[in-house]
């Protein structure tokens, strides 16, 4: 790793950590990114809002049929071949994107951009099971989960600025910049780490074996659940919270984008906050829980109390939601602590796939429940219940015994 010694406890693991943020930037920001161009697309192609959503969606068609094979690729040929290739595949989708000239080019487009993003969360959780011992694999998890906040904010605060002078082209075409510097920083920082395991295919089980032996873990079942409704709860509060604003308060696109990138900007504190209290603790679980009922509470609070309340509501409800949804990154840190190691890659992407199922059912049905009742707040107490059901299954688990910190002296 040139001058970066791989050794354990060394400096090393934060330029790993750092590059895994930035992958994560990359990927909220083209998760998060159309959100802002709902009102956009709908005016510019005549869109329903449920058509809308589903292009929202269409990113994850191809992110999540990967999730599974891409765990068993990364337990296969390590982290870093696995970023480097599906990078390749994100710039060509975000090409496509730029050039597409109607519904059905974009939405292939998305599709490619869902796909090319696909290989970046996976290998990440891999590193930092290679480079973290497990008393900071809790921070370490929150902080790369930080960088869906930076990504999601970034791309909610400006893609509406650069819109307006640019257009919406050019504007998501800047997002090629921060794919650059993940292409060069992956090339050149990311190793395997000290803590690693002889690469295979989910070990000696191959990827069905690997697969079944960690869907039958304790408590994985009711993780799955709980990542599946409360992602849908949150991918659906992003994608419809912007054209609330515009279309039934009246804001701009950027105050709207405003308003929204404070519930990602939120996590980019909650998120690694959740991670260190968990490490301290030695416990996830209640964690969790408290976090999944204030993010509810905040979703009843968009729904009943902002619609007609001003600018000043919205901010401190979205503000509210992005701090209180801290906890939602810890099941996957449950999932490291009792899933073995050589299947941390195929373990972790069946958890990614049923969060992100949820995020792609979340749109398009809260799309058509606007469309049928003309709500936009029917949408947000939607995902009251998405988050209040994902709380019930984690109440559910039994949680796993967290690895005790070392000793100070």
């Amino acid at each position: 790793m040139s001058s970066i010694t791989a050794t354990a406890g060394s400096p090393a693991r934060w330029a790993v950590l750092g590059v895994c943020v930035l992958g994560t930037v990359l990927v909220y920001i083209h998760r998060l990114g159309f959100a802002p161009l709902v009102p956009t697309f709908v005016a510019e192609l005549g869109l329903t809002y449920g058509a809308a959503g589903t292009l929202m969606a269409s990113y994850f068609w191809t992110y999540i049929a990967v999730q599974l094979p891409m765990g068993a690729i990364t337990d296969r040929i390590g982290a870093r071949r696995t970023m480097l290739g599906s990078l390749a595949l994100l710039g060509v989708g975000v090409v496509a994107f730029v050039l597409s000239r109607g519904y059905a080019d974009s939405l292939l487009a998305r599709a490619l951009v869902g796909l090319g993003s696909a290989g970046f969360w996976l290998p990440s959780l891999r590193l930092i099971q290679e480079w973290f011992p497990a008393h900071e694999r809790g921070r370490a998890t929150g902080i790369c989960s930080a960088g869906g906040g930076i990504g999601g904010t970034a791309a909610l605060l400006l893609l509406p600025v650069l819109v307006e002078p640019l257009g919406w082209r050019w504007a998501y075409a800047a997002t090629l910049l921060p794919w650059l510097a993940m292409v060069a920083l992956t090339a050149w920082l990311v190793r395997a780490g000290p803590l690693a395991t002889p690469a295979s295919p989910a070990g000696a089980l191959g990827p069905a074996g690997g697969l079944a032996r960690a869907a039958r873990a304790p408590g994985v079942a009711g993780l799955c659940v709980a990542a599946f409704t409360s992602y849908a709860a949150f991918v659906g509060l992003i994608t419809w919270l912007p054209a609330f604003l515009v279309r039934q308060e009246g804001l701009s696109p950027s105050q709207a984008g405003l308003v929204t990138s404070l519930v990602t900007a939120g996590t980019m504190l909650s998120w690694p906050l959740a991670g260190v209290l968990s490490d301290r603790l030695g416990r996830r679980k209640p964690i969790y829980l408290v976090s999944q009922a204030l993010g509810a509470a905040g979703c009843l609070a968009l729904a009943w109390l902002v619609p007609g309340a001003g600018l000043g509501a919205g901010l401190a409800a979205a503000g509210f939601i992005g701090l209180a949804l801290g906890g939602m990154v810890l099941p996957i840190v449950m999932l490291i602590d009792f899933v073995p190691p050589r299947l941390v890659g195929i373990g972790s992407g069946l958890l990614n796939t049923c969060w992100l199922l949820g995020g792609l059912v979340a749109p398009g049905v809260l799309g058509r429940l606007i469309d049928a009742t003309g709500s936009f707040p029917a949408a947000f107490v939607g995902c009251a219940i998405l988050a209040t059901l994902a709380l019930g299954a984690v109440a559910l688990v039994t949680e796993p015994v967290a690895a005790p910190r070392p000793g100070r002296g």
